[in-house]
């Protein structure tokens, strides 16, 4: 039997910009208007170690004499943890942690002050990674919220972060996450 050869390059989730906006500001999260492009913040560059996690939860049906006859998905985990990316004080604040931030106008000083009783927003997540090959890939998981620790770096000269993971949440028609992949000049 022949079997039908497809190349295909890996996709790599490196490195790419994160772009983020409040879910509840966006009327329909599986098709944003073009306002509602425009409004979503990038947060930051991601350096490198992007990544997604989909894990698939089943339930097994058992026979009595004959195992498993079958496996039904009850739920899916959506998580998505950004590796090594720069960050601006106001964005973690307001998107990642549901912190108090505070700024200055007259001297410019910058204050959050994280609380016990921060809550993360629920947000859209949109992520764009730029290929070998001029074209793109885009995820945007549809409801996320952050929820991992928040590690902050400061070795380098310009602080990092480390890390900001965000679980995905079911929408109400049980989408999680959309990945779309556009092909640069396949022209040598």
């Amino acid at each position: 039997m022949a079997m039908n050869y497809q190349p295909s390059d890996p996709i790599l989730l490196g490195s790419g910009e994160l772009y983020i906006g409040l879910a509840k500001d966006i009327e329909d999260l599986s098709n944003l208007t073009t306002t509602e492009e425009e409004a979503l913040v990038n947060i930051g560059a991601i350096e490198s170690g992007a990544n997604i996690a989909i894990k698939t939860d089943k339930l097994e049906i058992k026979s009595g004499n004959r195992g498993t006859v079958k496996k039904i998905t009850v739920d899916k985990e959506v998580r998505f943890s950004t590796g090594i990316m720069t960050w601006i004080m106001e964005n973690v604040s307001k998107y990642l942690l549901g912190a108090n931030f505070s700024k200055d106008e007259l001297t410019g000083e910058q204050k959050m002050v994280i609380s016990r009783r921060d809550n993360s927003p629920i947000v859209y997540l949109r992520f764009v990674h730029e290929k070998q090959d001029g074209g793109t890939l885009t995820v945007n998981i549809y409801k996320a919220q952050f929820d991992s620790e928040l590690g902050l770096d400061f070795t380098q000269e310009n602080p990092v972060t480390i890390n900001y993971e965000f679980a995905g949440l079911a929408t109400d028609d049980l989408n999680y996450i959309e990945f779309i992949e556009t092909f640069g000049d396949q022209q040598g």
